[in-house]
């Protein structure tokens, strides 16, 4: 791994953004070839990240943004930095960490503007990677004249970034500073695009590229999230629904609770009880019980609805370090924690303990169905979850009755094809299908009991009947399914042979099953189901 590092130097920033100076402190370049790593615990100062490949996410202070190719990342002093690339590999990433020097208001209004975007795209074709090398090895160089080659390259690299963001970049938060003015309003695309000038096609792209999420997405998000706010204020229902934009507050409940997940009302009640999640799965335990969880881990790809629905109420982001997380919630006062039994330490069971009453969940040992019945019981939701339990076997019961043939006369084997692999899913991760609807499972998966990386020539010795295939979204995972399909061993696979490949929902979850065992999840999975059973 290289390391480089040297003194300090100066750059004015322009584009309207006042007298502020960006002053060099240090220059890392590294080869990383671990798939997770904590690059700090607490930034020392302001930085910008430059990833060294596109196929992974980065983790600010426990909010994940995907990793995506001739971009950099700004990181502000004492935030928690942490990557994950999806395979290992050598790849080269760059760290500028710098000061801002200048009147203390610029200096805010600067910091604001970096926080703001976050991300600082240019185009693919741009220098991007050529100025970080060159800032790097002159940054080596301990000859101060020497030296005027890293400062260069540091100099043109912050012009490359920030002249990118004014080409379309100011149309865009134009648009978007309207939106948040102006979202109560009917709005249309063709509207917001003419207001960047923009085509449509165009636009949308670049929104979305820019923010994360559809122009529609982000005008549906505040929306909410002001019903949210005034909620929390103590504002009635129907005041609620006039200020965000609804003339009947019934069709602003029954939209409310399609994008949050639970009703106005049950949103109120929801957030007078402090829970913190302190694992990923009891976001879904707590959700199917209609409690938001307060504090709770949202870092994780597969977690991106989650994130995008409930960013607002989770106050306290978590993380995967117990110092951080102790240190949250010792300041957030938690009136509960729920957590898993398997995955913390004795020694910090009992910090925990001493921060608020917390229920551990014995993972390996119990049913997901076990676990919601134990959550209810310690948040005091008993009569919900035995509801929800009736509910859920009804909806069960009512599928089983039209579970196509090719799934009733066979054995199933589910197969998860994501960018490391191919998962094959065992009794406990397919426990919908293979419990809940009674589909008989191929010889050996009782032995498996979440996932199994495998090969074809793995598959062919399970010899199932038929196969329900999921395809992680993105490109790499996409690939991955095409080509298998073009092998031979897959051809010759029995169900392959007989045509008896189904295509299951994409859902990012769908990849970490362990982590998402929860009844959210499993009644998600039983309407998927039910989509897929009525097409064929």
């Amino acid at each position: 791994m290289e390391h480089d590092s040297g003194r300090e130097t100066g750059a004015p920033i322009g584009g309207g953004l006042g007298n502020v100076w960006f002053q060099l402190k240090e220059c890392i370049r590294e080869r990383e070839n671990k798939t997770c790593r904590i690059v700090y615990t607490s930034a020392p100062t302001f930085m910008l990240f430059v990833p060294g490949q596109s196929y992974g996410k980065i983790v600010i202070d426990g909010l994940l943004y995907p990793l995506q190719a001739n971009s950099a990342y700004f990181v502000a002093a004492g935030q928690r930095v942490e990557t994950h690339y999806e395979r290992k590999g050598d790849y080269p990433q760059y760290r500028f960490l710098f000061d801002l020097v200048g009147p203390e208001e610029e200096i805010q209004r600067t910091t604001s503007w970096l926080t703001e975007r976050g991300r600082f795209s240019t185009a693919a074709d741009s220098r991007l990677l050529l100025l970080c090398n060159k800032t790097a090895e002159g940054w080596s160089i301990a000859d101060p004249i020497a030296r005027l080659a890293g400062q260069a390259g540091f100099l043109e690299l912050l012009y490359l970034l920030f002249r990118r963001q004014d080409e379309h970049g100011e149309a865009l938060e134009r648009v978007r500073a309207y939106l948040e003015s102006a979202y109560r309003e009917t709005v249309t695309v063709e509207d917001l695009a003419d207001k960047a000038g923009m085509s449509r096609y165009y636009f949308m792209r670049s929104f979305k590229e820019r923010f994360g999420q559809s122009v529609m997405e982000y005008m549906t998000e505040l929306r909410t999230n002001e019903a949210k706010r005034l909620m929390e204020a103590g504002e009635s229902l129907r005041k609620v629904s006039e200020t965000v934009g609804y003339k009947d507050p019934l069709y602003f409940s029954s939209q409310f609770k399609k994008h949050v997940g639970i009703s106005p009302r049950s949103y109120i009640a929801s957030r007078k009880c402090r829970t913190a999640a302190y694992s990923w799965p009891n976001v879904g335990q707590l959700l199917t019980l209609g409690i938001i969880p307060y504090a709770a881990p949202i870092d994780q790809s597969w977690s991106d609805d989650y994130r995008r629905k409930y960013r607002f109420d989770v106050k306290v982001p978590l993380s995967h370090d117990y110092s951080f997380n102790r240190q949250a919630l010792t300041r957030a006062c938690p009136d509960r924690i729920v957590a898993l039994d398997e995955m913390i330490i004795e020694e910090e069971k009992i910090r925990l303990r001493q921060i608020a009453p917390t229920l551990f969940l014995r993972w390996h040992k119990e049913s997901w169905k076990e676990h919601l019945i134990q959550v209810a019981r310690f948040i005091e939701r008993e009569k919900e979850g035995e509801q929800w339990l009736d509910r859920y076997e009804g909806q069960a019961e009512e599928l089983r009755s039209i579970v196509p043939s090719a799934f009733r006369s066979g054995r199933l084997l589910i197969l998860n094809i994501c960018a490391r692999g191919m998962q094959i899913w065992g009794k406990r991760a397919g426990s919908v299908l293979y419990n809940d609807l009674r589909i008989p499972c191929a010889a050996g998966v009782e032995q498996i009991p979440f996932t199994e990386f495998a090969t074809v020539e793995r598959l062919s010795e399970l010899d199932a009947d038929t196969l329900l295939v999921t395809v992680v979204k993105d490109r790499e995972s996409q690939a991955e399914w095409e080509r298998l399909q073009l092998t031979e061993a897959w051809k010759g696979l029995r169900a392959v042979r007989n045509r008896n490949v189904y295509r299951g929902s994409d859902r990012n979850w769908l990849q970490e099953p362990i982590l998402e065992y929860t009844a959210n999840r499993q009644e998600l999975l039983l309407q998927d189901l039910k989509q897929l059973f009525r097409a064929l």
